[in-house]
């Protein structure tokens, strides 16, 4: 099977898309809400995209403006990438609303600095209003509590690149540093020549060049299929995934073939995953958290206990997803034991018959999860469109793996 691209790789190239000057040219963008509404929020604020057939276009290098409120869904992605472009490059104030979820999650460290720089930030029930400051800065030296979240980085650098002088972004502490990476390495494909450091990120401003470029697939996406496969034992081979890539998501594969599992590409861009879990899981995923609720499912199907570490930020996602997780360990009959707010310790067991239908909380990770869950016990699932966020036609693929 083929997995659909990722959603970290598009929001990010789209945005570069954004600020480059000319007409940029993308190949093999998700195709999901989360990216919609990025790609909507571009068209609101300005930006020309062309999205009704591959290549996307976008034409970028214009200064944001808006006169109608832009809706972001409950895309985080697309709320952190975009605030500091608008706070700093916005011509006048602008309405931002999405799901109340989306407002709730952190966003202080990222407006700190906006404001030092004369932003206006105005929450209410429904959104915010931004009013973006006076005078434009040519250059950004700041310092950033990333403690949280990674993506305040990424938007701040992001937007850096666009500004005329080069800038320095330091921090001491960053959660899931490998989407910096993820960010670095998207902002060379567009000719910003960014310096990454342990904890600096020296940003050349007005080197941003408008690209015609293949967009990978999505290691996140991947990951529940390469669930089912380590659970099951069964064959699989995944296609559209780059070898190069430095998605924090490709750390599944070193995790499943610790557990007994054996991974090999078979082609440039194909993953061969056979053999079924030999041991329970034991793995720190500080640099790639979202993997948490699948391995958490996936630990529940294991043939021995697992230890999940590194799980700090999963209550601060889409919902709190750590006590999501031990709800389905339970759910599937195991064991689950949270310690403090990063370590999930899992015991397999058999659930109870007639079970109540599990709920994914409006989370599509946790919608994959129960999934994978299900591959041995069976069960129903409430809210099983949430999945649309990221993988719309994630339920027919994964029907057709089980059925080949």
């Amino acid at each position: 099977m083929r997995v659909p691209g990722s959603k970290s790789v598009t929001n990010r190239a789209l945005l570069l898309a954004a600020l480059a000057p000319g007409q940029s040219r993308l190949r093999g963008g998700l195709e999901a809400e989360d990216t919609r509404w990025m790609r909507e929020a571009l068209r609101g604020l300005g930006c020309e995209v062309t999205d009704h057939q591959s290549p996307w276009g976008i034409r970028g290098g214009q200064k944001p403006h808006i006169q109608t409120p832009l809706w972001l869904g409950a895309s985080g992605t697309t709320l952190r990438f975009l605030l500091p472009w608008l706070a700093l490059m916005a011509t006048g104030p602008l309405r931002l609303e999405g799901d109340p979820r989306l407002f709730d999650r952190p966003l202080g460290p990222l407006l700190d600095p906006l404001l030092a720089l004369g932003a206006q930030w105005l929450p209410d029930g429904a959104g915010a209003w931004l009013h973006p400051c006076p005078t434009p800065p040519r250059r950004l030296a700041l310092n950033i509590d990333a403690r949280l979240s990674s993506q305040f980085l990424t938007g701040l650098a992001l937007t850096a690149a666009a500004l005329p002088d080069p800038s320095l972004l330091t921090w001491e502490h960053v959660a899931s540093a490998s989407y910096l990476e993820l960010t670095n390495q998207w902002l060379w494909r567009f000719g910003c020549e960014a310096d990454l450091q342990e904890t600096c990120w020296r940003i050349p401003g007005g080197s941003l060049l408008a690209r015609d470029l293949e967009l990978p697939g999505d290691w996140s996406g991947a990951a529940a299929f390469l669930a089912a496969a380590a659970a099951t034992g069964r064959s699989l081979c995944l296609g559209s995934l780059d070898p190069e890539d430095v998605q924090g998501d490709r750390a599944m594969v070193g995790i499943l073939e610790a557990a007994g599992c054996d991974a090999r590409w078979v082609g440039p861009q194909e993953l061969r995953l056979s053999g079924r879990l030999q041991r329970g899981l034991d793995a720190d995923l500080t640099q790639c958290p979202d993997l948490g609720p699948v391995l958490a499912a996936l630990s529940a199907l294991a043939p021995g206990p697992s230890e999940l570490r590194g799980l700090q930020t999963l209550p601060l996602k889409e919902c709190d997803r750590l006590e999501a997780s031990a709800d389905l360990v339970r759910w599937l009959g195991g064991e689950a034991q949270v310690i403090g707010d990063h370590t999930l310790r899992i015991q397999p067991g058999t659930p109870a018959r007639n079970r109540r239908p599990f709920d994914p909380r409006n989370d599509h990770r946790m919608a994959f999860a129960a999934a994978v869950g299900a591959l041995q016990w069976g069960g129903d699932l409430l809210d099983s469109h949430c999945v649309a966020k990221t993988f719309p036609d994630f339920w027919e693929v994964w029907h057709c793996m089980l059925a080949c």
